[in-house]
Parts: structure tokens; C-alpha cells; sequence
């Protein structure tokens, strides 16, 4: 074989070699929930919510629709008693995102933000709620070039945020 012929096959592995180390794993961000104490009917019921970046290369996420970016979409269904509460909170429409909309976590570091449930849900009986987060990440890459990314040129990816049950007490008194 000539190495004419090992061109095409140089070149191949070559560009294999490269989106093998840009690629995104499968399971990028681990995503997790926990209580914030102490969580009293008719007070706050607070909700701490991680992501962590599992890459050995930084990731920018946007922010919109998820719980980094606080209450300005539905990020959480809660449910009492297996119903589901009503989301009473603001609602944005959005255009394209910009580079501001997107936060960078660097690898092996997470963005770790609090919510109080109460705020815009009717968390005021005791009794034990049920949190699940919602959606999708809406773009996530690990090309800073890439962002921002316009609505068609997004990739979304699986938030696997487990459910979480907190124990709401009766006010004491």
C-alpha cells in the first residue's frame, strides 16, 4: 500500500482523536437535591440544588429553566398527598440567549444554588412534599466558542436530579 493510500486513514484517526477529547460524556453533570433545614408549614421550605461538572473539561450550561437561575419558569413539580401543587410564580417567554444567560462550570467544581418552595407554591400544611426538578437542561457545550448557541443550534441534556421528599413540621405554638 502506498502512503497515498494511508492519507485518508491518517487523517480519519486523526479527527477521530479530536472529537474523542471534545466529545461529552454521556453523563456530564450529576445533578442532586437536598433539604434545607429547618422546614416549617407557613415558613420557608427550602430546596438546595446542586450540579457538578464530572468532565475534565469546563462546561457552559444555560441557565434558563433551571433552578441556577431562581423563580422565572416552572423548575420543580411539587406534589402533596399525590397531587400536584400549582406553580404561582413568574413565567418568561425568552428570544436567543446571550453569553451572559450561561454559566461556566469549571471541571470537577458544581454551582450550588437555595430555593424557598414557599415562595411560589402553597407549602403551608405539614405533611411531606414530593420535589421533582423539571425539564431538560435546555444547552449544554463544552465549546466556549459555541455560546451562545441560537434556539436551533442548542443540545439539551437529561437533568437526572432524583426526587426529593421533604418532611414539612406543624408550627410549633
Amino acid at each position: 500500500m502506498t502512503s497515498l493510500h494511508l492519507l485518508p486513514i491518517a487523517l480519519l484517526a486523526l479527527v477521530s482523536a479530536h472529537c474523542a477529547k471534545t466529545a461529552i460524556p454521556a453523563q456530564p453533570l450529576e445533578c442532586r437535591m437536598e433539604a434545607v433545614h429547618p422546614r416549617v408549614a407557613g415558613g420557608p421550605v427550602g430546596v438546595r440544588f446542586r450540579l457538578a461538572n464530572r468532565t475534565n473539561g469546563p462546561l457552559w450550561v444555560l441557565r434558563w429553566n433551571t433552578p441556577i437561575e431562581g423563580w422565572r419558569g416552572k423548575v420543580f413539580t411539587v406534589t402533596f398527598q399525590g397531587a400536584e401543587l400549582p406553580y404561582k410564580g413568574p413565567m418568561l417567554k425568552r428570544g436567543d440567549p446571550g453569553r451572559e444567560d450561561y454559566v461556566r462550570i469549571t471541571p470537577e467544581e458544581s454551582v450550588t444554588v437555595s430555593l424557598d418552595l414557599a415562595e411560589v407554591y402553597d407549602v403551608k400544611r405539614p405533611g411531606q412534599y414530593q420535589v421533582k426538578a423539571t425539564g431538560n437542561l435546555r444547552d449544554v457545550t463544552g465549546d466556549p466558542a459555541a455560546v451562545p448557541r441560537p434556539r436551533d443550534g442548542r443540545v439539551p441534556m437529561a437533568l437526572g436530579c432524583g426526587a426529593l421528599t421533604l418532611d414539612v413540621k406543624k408550627a410549633e405554638g
